[in-house]
């Protein structure tokens, strides 16, 4: 399944799915298949207040592995298309052993190749930002799992190798250690809008 606009190959890379508008679909699949905790471990699942069922967490969203640099899913991130099922446009995995959405930069597993060869990444706001420009070829770009830049993404970014971030006030160039800006430490109460 490829969004509007997306190639298949693109959609196979990054791993788009669909999740139904159903509140129990996968939910009942994973009871039938002795795999309740696993969905309620990574959030696929939650139960319901009342009985001891659970319902679907992402309904009626296009969906997208959330996955950490070395290619390992690590949680989900789905957005509502226009007269879904209702809630907020963006959904993530809420966090848990595996995910943080403040360590947590989408695409990295597939830009960290090209962040280390140009020691730079383009930062864009959401998935469906990022999605597209590799698509194109801006095999760089990434976008945080957050509303706001962390020092967590920041450190992720210095790990890649990237010495400038185009288009972010925080934008120094390299160190003079070989590190890149990225690795600097930054205060606590540090954050930055995502561009």
């Amino acid at each position: 399944m490829a969004a509007r606009g997306v190639t298949e190959e693109t959609a196979r890379a990054f791993g788009l799915g669909w999740a139904p508008e159903a509140w129990d679909r996968l939910a009942d699949r994973l009871e039938r298949e002795g795999l309740r905790e696993a969905g309620l471990a990574t959030g696929l699942v939650q139960p319901r207040k009342k009985g001891a069922s659970c319902y679907d967490f992402f309904r009626g969203r296009v969906m997208l592995p959330l996955r950490s640099p070395d290619g390992r899913p690590v949680g989900f991130g789905g957005r509502l298309l226009s007269g879904g099922a209702g809630g907020p446009k963006y959904l993530n995995s809420k966090d848990s052993p595996l995910y943080h959405k403040a360590d947590t930069l989408f695409g990295m597993d597939l830009a960290r190749a090209e962040i280390r060869w140009l020691h730079r990444a383009v930062l864009v706001e959401g998935y469906f930002d990022c999605v597209p420009l590799h698509q194109v070829g801006v095999r760089h770009a990434v976008a945080p799992c957050s509303t706001h830049l962390t020092p967590g993404h920041l450190q992720m970014l210095a790990r890649a190798e990237a010495w400038t971030c185009p288009g972010h006030p925080y934008n120094p160039g390299p160190s003079t250690h070989g590190m890149g800006p990225c690795a600097r430490p930054l205060p606590s109460s540090t954050s930055f809008e995502a561009p």
